[in-house]
């Protein structure tokens, strides 16, 4: 029987505020999926509930780019998308950010 090494596997946390709509914005704050390989790269999701506000709150669920280097053996990610459309008034927001810094993996 042979010993496979393991894959290692990591998550990133994120924080932004989404687009001014409709006379407001929401938070959005969360930790990523797991690692989905893409490529010679990894990806991660990020989904969730935007913070309440303006007495509704959005659904949102992306993907992140693939992992960008920023110091030795760590990197990050970019990330953008648009929440799901919701409130009196139905609209969305726009969101971007970057992830908090992992180790690296590959």
């Amino acid at each position: 029987m042979f010993n496979y090494p393991k894959r290692r596997t990591h998550v990133h946390n994120y924080r932004n505020k989404t687009s001014f709509a409709v006379g407001h914005l929401h938070g959005m704050e969360g930790t990523t999926s797991p690692t989905i390989r893409s490529g010679r790269s990894h990806v991660h999701c990020l989904s969730g509930t935007t913070t309440f506000n303006d007495g509704h709150s959005h659904k949102y669920n992306s993907l992140t780019g693939p992992a960008i280097p920023v110091s030795p053996g760590t990197h990050v990610h970019r990330y953008n998308g648009v929440t799901a459309s919701s409130g009196r008034v139905p609209h969305t927001h726009r969101y971007s950010g970057v992830t908090t810094p992992a180790q690296d993996d590959e």
